[in-house]
């Protein structure tokens, strides 16, 4: 796989590095907590592409992409559904890296489908429980964005192999941005 791989890894980083701090500072932990995650599972594909190290780091970047993303993916839900403070963020986080880790040793085949189910309760829990936000519909929006790009964009036929992977990275790293911008607009609760 071609270098050129990594920039669209690196856009996720930029985004969830930039997103992360501002929830940290905005009080929303668990959020940030969530754009960790993604960030982390993209650093590592970018330093994978960017260096080269294509095989080397192929099945740790698989790996952290499906634990990561699901347990970031996992976080969002959960403060859509829930409000967290102090303490209980990270006590969610932590059972969360639990739940997310479980399913990823012990029931690998479910996880695909259970990613795609709780993207789709994010999306419903955001239209029917929103954010005290202005802006809450950009966390449905951020929501259903990324569940269209796991059903119809991650895998398209239609799409080359390079350009598949940089559509797929891109609206991952947007639906992020989207996803903050939404939240960030909420206020804090402490």
């Amino acid at each position: 796989m071609p270098a050129h791989y990594a920039l669209s890894d690196a856009a996720i980083v930029l985004v969830t590095v930039f997103a992360g701090i501002a929830l940290w500072r905005n009080g929303q932990g668990l959020l940030a907590s969530a754009m960790a995650c993604f960030g982390i599972a993209a650093a590592i594909g970018a330093v994978r592409f960017g260096g080269g190290l294509q095989e080397e780091l192929a099945t740790l970047h698989s790996g952290a992409s499906q634990f990561l993303g699901f347990a970031g993916v996992l976080a969002v839900l959960s403060s859509c559904l829930f409000r967290a403070r102090g303490r209980d963020v990270v006590l969610r986080f932590v059972s969360i890296l639990c739940v997310a880790g479980a399913i990823y040793l012990f029931a690998h085949p479910l996880l695909g489908p259970l990613f795609l189910l709780s993207v789709a309760i994010t999306v419903a829990a955001s239209l029917f429980r929103p954010v005290s936000s202005r802006h809450f519909w950009l966390v449905t929006l951020g929501s259903a964005i990324m569940l269209a790009n796991a059903v119809f964009i991650r895998r398209a036929s239609w799409l080359d192999e390079s350009m598949g992977w940089h559509v797929y990275h891109m609206l991952i790293a947007f639906a992020l941005a989207l996803l903050a911008m939404g939240f960030l607009s909420a206020k804090r609760s402490v």
